[in-house]
């Protein structure tokens, strides 16, 4: 595993929980604060949007070849 892909995963594990935690207090921040967490959230995919993405994409599409 080449060093940037670990530092990437580094970043991930200590990062996630520090994320969720700050979603926890976004009541306590300022509009800008919030949606710029928001984004970086989004970002990350510790949101779910409502939009299927990767493998869950892939299947929606795959079944609505076969029905049609």
């Amino acid at each position: 595993m080449t060093s940037d892909r670990i530092t990437e995963r580094t970043y991930r594990t200590w990062s996630t929980p520090i994320l969720l935690e700050l979603k926890k207090r976004e009541h306590q921040m300022d509009p800008a604060e919030r949606q710029a967490l928001e984004n970086v959230m989004i970002e990350r995919r510790l949101l779910n949007i409502g939009s299927p993405d990767g493998k869950e994409r892939r299947k929606a599409e795959l079944s609505h070849k076969r029905t049609t």
